[in-house]
């Protein structure tokens, strides 16, 4: 399947913003009209200062001070006003109603029931998570297919055995060909859904940070998901001496996992002014044994969780909420 612009990552995405948003901002600097009324800036001999040409100076030098100007106030008016205008959040002004009728009729949405979609980039294991999520193993009948490549083509909607006013939707990967990433959000009308989970498997890639920023704009609560953690720490408890313990080279897996993430993924999200509160590190693999045994106790076999756990916990929190809102706007 080719490949529209998915290979752009979270850092490239940021790199270009910031290129394009400094420009903005000398631009709006240059252009600023020089009028009154006036403030006195004092300039210390440490830390940044603002210094130009048409600043009058005054003769005051003293302790730790380089000296004293008279700066023209009217300048930074501007370029606040043009500051709010880069960094400002736009609401989107599509009513919540003409969503849901759109959803209504594209996907046949159903509002009886909590939509949560999974969504990112094809390959990232996205199924796999469905899967987990709905307690279903590799042979049961009614799995999300899963492979290595697209196997997705359509929005899918898997309702939840035991929480039955819960429907998964499995979505196409973002940023192929056939679903370009410019048109995703609206042709597949996420701005209706309960939630998001925005799957990723090494690199936030700029496809996921426009899905959340879009979801924002919605009030739609997005959870960021980095799966495929059992594999990264297989990779990294292999590199360890056998003179340690299994739970030992867990542990450190885990913790050089955490760091990489830290160093990386969270710092795209800080960069984005994304909520870093909503980052989770897991397994679908393990998070399907989790929910197995959740249904089944009396398992004996210990089971090594990182996020698992609290992203259960908090996804069906958010979501609970979100039903007990809307049903007091709808009833």
């Amino acid at each position: 399947m080719g490949i529209e612009q998915s290979n752009l990552t979270a850092d490239d995405l940021w790199k270009k913003e910031s290129a394009k948003r400094s420009f903005q901002i000398l631009s709006a600097a240059g252009s600023a009209v020089l009028l009154s009324p006036v403030i006195m800036l004092a300039l210390p001999i440490i830390g940044a200062y603002e210094f130009s040409k048409d600043n009058q100076i005054l003769d005051i030098a003293m302790g730790g001070l380089l000296g004293v100007v008279v700066s023209p106030l009217a300048p930074f008016y501007y370029f606040l006003s043009s500051i709010r205008n880069i960094f400002g959040v736009k609401r989107n002004a599509l009513s919540v109603d003409y969503l849901r009728r759109r959803a209504e009729g594209m996907l046949c949405l159903d509002f009886a029931y909590s939509n949560i979609a999974i969504v990112g980039s094809s390959g990232t294991g996205k199924s796999s998570l469905v899967n987990a999520l709905l307690g279903y193993k590799h042979d049961h009948p009614k799995r999300a297919v899963v492979g290595e490549v697209e196997t997705t083509i359509e929005p899918k909607a898997y309702r939840h055995p035991i929480l039955s006013t819960i429907a998964l939707w499995d979505m196409p990967g973002i940023g192929t060909l056939r679903h370009p990433s410019k048109y995703f959000f609206k042709n597949y009308c996420l701005g209706a859904f309960d939630a998001l989970l925005i799957v990723f498997d090494d690199r936030l890639m700029a496809t996921d940070i426009d899905l959340a920023r879009k979801a924002n704009q919605y009030d739609i609560p997005v959870f960021f998901i980095k799966n495929k953690a059992d594999q990264s720490i297989e990779r990294k408890m292999k590199r360890l001496s056998d003179d340690v313990s299994d739970t030992e080279k867990w542990a450190y897996a885990v913790s050089c996992l955490t760091l990489e993430v830290k160093k990386t993924i969270y710092k795209n999200m800080q960069q984005f002014g994304l909520d870093t509160n909503q980052l989770y590190i897991l397994s679908a693999n393990t998070l399907l044994e989790f929910i197995i045994l959740l249904q089944q106790p009396q398992q004996k076999d210990a089971l090594r969780l990182i996020h698992e756990k609290v992203f259960i916990t908090n996804l069906l929190k958010t979501i609970s909420e979100k039903h007990k809102n809307n049903s007091r706007i709808y009833i």
